[in-house]
């Protein structure tokens, strides 16, 4: 639990950006595999990459926030 914590919080307080990401993938991750478990059950392809854009739009946000935040120190 201590590593999953570690990367989801900064300097004590849960990322909202970092908590999408990770669920995002993981989400697409089970939902992916879903049909070993479950047979009957259908994979629709624009959900799986809509979680996938999802955690990769928020991780481009907080890129993109980052790069803003150095080019004002410089």
């Amino acid at each position: 639990m201590k590593i999953i914590k570690d990367t989801l919080q900064v300097n004590g307080n849960w990322s909202q950006k970092r908590v999408l990401t990770f669920t995002s993938f993981y989400v697409a991750v089970a939902y992916a595999f879903m049909p070993i478990f479950v047979s009957t059950f259908i994979v629709n392809e624009f959900v799986f990459l809509g979680l996938l854009s999802a955690g990769g739009f928020s991780v481009y946000q907080s890129q993109k926030e980052k790069n803003e935040n150095s080019n004002q120190l410089n």
